[in-house]
């Protein structure tokens, strides 16, 4: 059985959830019929639920990708940075 959280997350998926184990959807959730079409946004998807099964499923927003945060430099690049303004500071800079 599958099932879906019917209360949407900020981001505007939905927690999910697919088990032969489960038998009936916990409080808060629905089954999603076999056979039933899922968009290809799943789990961003839009959702109608009559009593604890989803009737009606279509596509939702996927919101962009938050971009990779900038990494810190390491210890050998603020090393290597140091040296260079030494050598630009001092007029010793090699050229390479």
């Amino acid at each position: 059985m599958q099932i879906i959280e019917i209360e949407a997350l900020d981001n505007g998926a939905h927690n999910n959830q697919t088990s032969s184990a489960i038998t009936a959807p916990p409080p808060g959730w629905a089954e999603i019929p076999a056979g039933m079409a899922v968009p290809e946004t799943f789990p961003f998807v839009d959702i109608e639920v009559e009593g604890d099964v989803v009737v009606k499923m279509t596509a939702g927003t996927v919101p962009e990708p938050e971009p990779e945060p900038t990494p810190e430099p390491t210890q050998l690049d603020r090393v290597e940075a140091q040296a260079t303004y030494t050598a630009m500071m001092t007029d010793t800079l090699m050229e390479g």
